[in-house]
């Protein structure tokens, strides 16, 4: 890309000032980061940070490439100052729950492996070191106050230059690996073998002015099933196996739910693949529990009318 490129792909005259490439790039950023679910694309925002790397030190252009993709760590450009950034990967997470958890709903604890900005250093992988200057006190910067004007400025005396040291907690990469516990909430209506999308705590991923970023965690869930259970939709569907003189003449069965086993009334006159409803015993509480009717007929139905006639009787 060339200076002529980067100034067309900003929407600046290239007789524009620094102050307003800036205030530009500041602008198409909030506009096409990719965390902006609306507007939002990493090609874009790829195709900016360079070209606004350009305008700013168009001596460098052809020296310096930058990488931005999902499999390098490096240092990149931010308009509210350099810091390291790393384009990681979503990283993976399992956990099981039981079948009555994945209708319901339930917060589970979560426990990660993850890695997380440098505390040491901010996330830039090196320290800023006193220079000794005794007028800004060695931190190269001196803050000014006019009335409620507060404005920090680079150090007369010894012009900002401050050594730096590799940072020894992070060596010097800018994140260190650390155990995280949270509590994640499921919704109902899981079922084996879904993944959910937890945003935004995955790995540190560098800084984009105040804010920090972290990648998102897909976490793949193991539902324990349950004999005879299962979730269609908002209901949970069981069978319930009669014979066809229960069917006729109605009866009572106990049926498996999740919430425990409960008593169902069939009605006389039934069918094969009839249904009885279990209110609120389904998703969230707000489907059902469907109990599928399953008419067992006998092979010798001479027993069945004996039954039937004394029954009439």
């Amino acid at each position: 890309m060339n200076l002529k490129e980067a100034y067309s792909i900003l929407e600046l005259q290239e007789t524009a000032t620094a102050e307003e490439a800036k205030k530009q790039f500041r602008k198409m950023s909030k506009k096409l980061h990719p965390d902006n679910k609306e507007t939002g694309s990493e090609v874009e925002f790829k195709k900016i940070n360079e070209a606004y790397q350009i305008i700013s030190s168009p001596e460098k252009v052809e020296k310096e490439n930058l990488h931005w993709n999902s499999h390098t760590t490096g240092t990149g450009f931010s308009p509210f100052g350099r810091s390291k950034v790393f384009f990681n990967q979503p990283i993976n997470a399992k956990i099981t729950v039981s079948f009555s958890e994945s209708v319901l709903g339930c917060q589970k604890e979560l426990k990660l492996t993850r890695q997380v900005k440098c505390d040491s250093c901010g996330g830039e992988g090196s320290v800023t070191l006193s220079n000794g200057c005794s007028s800004c006190g060695g931190r190269g910067k001196v803050v000014i106050r006019q009335g409620n004007l507060v404005m920090v400025q680079t150090c007369g005396k010894c012009g900002g230059h401050n050594p730096m040291e590799n940072c020894k907690p992070c060596s010097s990469k800018g994140i260190v690996e650390a155990e995280s516990v949270l509590q994640v909430n499921l919704p109902g209506g899981i079922v084996n073998g879904n993944t959910l999308t937890l945003r935004g705590v995955g790995n540190f991923g560098g800084s984009f002015g105040p804010i920090d970023q972290y990648s998102d965690c897909l976490l793949n869930v193991t539902v324990v099933p349950e004999p005879g259970l299962s979730i269609d939709k908002l209901d949970v569907i069981s069978g319930c196996e009669i014979s066809l003189q229960e069917a006729l003449l109605g009866c009572k069965k106990i049926v498996n739910t999740i919430q425990g086993y409960q008593d169902i009334d069939v009605k006389p006159m039934s069918r094969h693949k009839d249904e009885v409803i279990i209110p609120r015993l389904g998703v969230n509480g707000v489907g059902n529990q469907r109990v599928i009717l399953d008419v067992r007929y006998p092979k010798d139905t001479s027993k069945l009318l004996d039954a039937l006639t004394y029954k009439v009787n």
